[in-house]
């Protein structure tokens, strides 16, 4: 793969049919007819000198897709990599013509749900949208008489700066990411103050109170600025500030101890900081901020009860910090997130043309403008360091915005918007996966549609909500296996204020029945830990599954918690059965009642089968869609209580669901 420089336009070769596409007369006839007749696919391998020919033969520009092309190139069509084309075909598709096509520009301010985001800019107030421009094209591949042998779904994105003559064409303008420089601290200052006094989910009813021990900026140094931990004063300080988000990645370098705790509040020596932290700063003070937080350096590390009472703030000091810094690509804290050049995102080659655009009255082949052609990049945030610790899970969701320093440029995700980045660019943040999800306020929403913004809003009730984060927050990884239940307390405070609900070992009240029907995933090494109850998923290890939500019916089931046993303890009434009636039971349909199981306990990469005990009962708790039935797997413990085993889906007979129901308690 190889990214191509914007080489002197004069010093780039083009064939007469891509000097004709490339110029003030071709993007005409692509705005006029939306459509541009190149040359016939058999003449392309012979159009080497010709960089825009050369780069649709040989190289990939479908880009990324979560769908699977064979076709990622035009030479595939002919010579694929696998397999052989019939001679008649690969005759008819030499023949073939490459197709230049722009698309219904309407289309580029439509979201997935149908929603114009033009009405509010994800981007920041550089750049106003074009009416009208080439900033798109497809490539396709049609007979003489019309019919299409093969499109790109993907489009081609065309970009150029914001100071090319061409950027009255396009609205996409390059990624620049080269560290943090003045140009780029101010684009963040911006998308920051637009998310403050723009977004209602995301303004604080009030001042901001510091955390008890802020690290405190002062001088006149615009590189780096002198550091000191400042201890606010026992009533609370007012005033704004950032928190860093990153992985310790080992035992730190620099922490704060009882013996060092006077001496940093004199100062603390810059020599001696991690590169997270140095990074850190640099961001918090280019943005004019006068505070940050980080844990190493504000809370007591050897002394367990400040530890105690400080770790019991920090969620609501990341819900409070002005903004929340996320060293995203950082496996430790020794590393940089500004200068780091490790790649996580593949970059897909880019083409880089000469366009002779000279003026609408004066055509003029000699004035040339550099526009760089590119596939569709996606940001997938997941595989970043940051992203598969447990404890950084919280600190990525509760904050009003989240400053995220990924590999191929920062972003801003706040409580109205997934994302909102710089510019338009090659990177699309419509299908790109960003973790976690943000939680939208439903009753901020209503306030921001009524302002006439659009806000992002997938799945913005709890059942949809909880099924995101249980799923994402348990792919993570977690040094303390038992800190399961702890590193998603904040999370679950946060929506227990925001749904007036209440959270019982991850089962809301509001939806008990979908909330305990997850299933695990085939993990080598998985651990029940001790102390949960095991209805609970917390009581388990690795990935857990709760996608029964989206073929959910309606409930079967009555759950009630025992309160005197600290919520422990379930008393489930449903329709029970027993094991030896499900396995000599035939449904309706003539099937076998026990479509498929699931073992809480499996262990292994592989595909397992699960075929609970004739001792078993079947608690039938809720309805599919299909008409099946889901219900959790119990085993006898002693006298009246059982613990789950297990996750079942039935096709229960009608006849059996007439049966009275039954209590069970499930510990």
């Amino acid at each position: 793969m190889s990214t191509e420089p914007p080489n002197e336009a004069t010093n780039i070769s083009l064939c007469r049919q891509c000097e004709v596409l490339f110029s003030r007369a071709g993007f005409s006839q692509l705005l006029s007819t939306n459509s541009f007749r190149h040359s016939q696919l058999g003449t392309f391998p012979d159009r080497a000198d010709c960089r825009f020919c050369s780069y649709l033969w040989n190289e990939d520009f479908i880009g990324d897709s979560s769908q699977v092309y064979t076709v990622r190139r035009l030479r595939d069509l002919i010579y694929p990599a696998s397999g052989i084309v019939q001679p008649l075909k690969q005759r008819e598709l030499q023949q073939s013509w490459v197709i230049i096509k722009r698309p219904i520009r309407d289309q580029h301010f439509l979201g997935l749900d149908g929603t114009a985001i033009s009405l509010e800019p994800l981007t920041i107030g550089h750049d106003s949208i074009q009416a009208k421009g080439v900033d798109r094209i497809f490539i396709n591949v049609e007979t003489d008489d019309g019919r299409t042998k093969w499109q790109s779904f993907r489009p081609l994105r065309l970009v150029a700066p914001r100071d090319s003559p061409l950027a009255s064409f396009t609205n996409f303008r390059p990624v620049e990411w080269n560290g943090l420089t003045t140009d780029w601290a101010n684009d963040i200052k911006a998308l920051l103050e637009y998310c403050r006094t723009s977004h209602p989910q995301c303004q604080l009813s009030g001042p901001t109170r510091l955390p008890s021990r802020v690290l405190h900026f002062s001088g006149k140094n615009k590189e780096f600025p002198r550091v000191k931990l400042f201890f606010t004063t026992e009533g609370g300080q007012m005033g704004e500030y950032a928190a860093l988000s990153y992985c310790w990645g080992g035992p730190q370098p620099l922490m704060l101890t009882k013996q060092n705790f006077s001496a940093f509040q004199n100062g603390i020596d810059s020599v001696a900081l991690p590169q997270t932290i140095k990074d850190a700063i640099r961001v918090t003070h280019s943005l004019g901020l006068r505070y940050l937080w980080v844990d190493a350096l504000c809370i007591i590390q050897d002394d367990p009860e400040d530890k105690k009472r400080e770790i019991s703030q920090m969620c609501a000091i990341y819900q409070n910090s002005f903004v929340t810094i996320a060293a995203a690509t950082s496996s430790s804290v020794h590393e940089s997130f500004l200068n780091n050049t490790l790649i996580f995102n593949r970059k897909h080659a880019t083409c880089t043309v000469p366009v002779a655009l000279g003026s609408e009255s004066s055509p003029d082949s000699e004035r040339l403008s550099l526009v760089t052609i590119a596939p569709v990049h996606t940001y997938k945030t997941a595989i970043f360091p940051l992203n598969k610790r447990g404890w950084t899970f919280q600190e990525a969701l509760l904050p009003q915005r989240l400053l995220v320093f990924g590999d191929l440029e920062p972003f801003v995700r706040c409580r109205t918007k997934n994302v909102m980045k710089k510019s338009w660019s090659f990177i699309d943040y419509q299908t790109s996966t960003l973790h976690p999800r943000r939680i939208i306020d439903s009753v901020a929403n209503n306030q921001a549609l009524e302002k006439g913004l659009i806000v992002d809003t997938k799945g913005s009730d709890l059942e949809h909500i909880w099924r995101e984060i249980v799923e994402q927050y348990t792919l993570r990884e977690l040094g303390v296996v038992e800190d399961r239940p702890l590193a998603i307390g904040g999370v679950i405070d946060f929506l227990s204020n925001m749904f007036g609900d209440k959270c019982h070992f991850g089962v809301w009240e509001s939806c008990p029945v979908v909330c305990l029907l997850w299933k695990t995933l085939p993990l080598e090494g998985r651990i029940n830990l001790p102390g949960l109850p095991t209805w609970s998923w917390m009581s388990v290890t690795g990935p857990v599954d709760l996608d029964s939500l989206v073929y959910f019916d309606k409930p079967e089931g009555l759950i009630e918690w025992d309160v005197e046993i600290s919520y422990a303890r379930l008393r489930i009434s449903c329709c029970i059965l027993k094991g030896e009636e499900v396995y000599s039971g035939i449904g309706e349909t003539g099937s076998d009642v026990l479509i498929e199981a699931w073992s809480d306990f499996s262990e292994g990469e592989a595909e397992y089968v699960f075929l609970p005990s004739e001792d078993s009962h079947f608690l039938v708790l809720g309805r599919l869609t299909n008409g099946h039935s889901l219900a959790l797997v119990a085993s006898y413990e002693d006298g009246d209580v059982y613990h789950r085993s297990g996750l079942a889906e039935l096709n229960v007979p009608d006849a059996w669901r007439e049966k009275p129901r039954e209590q069970i308690i499930i510990v």
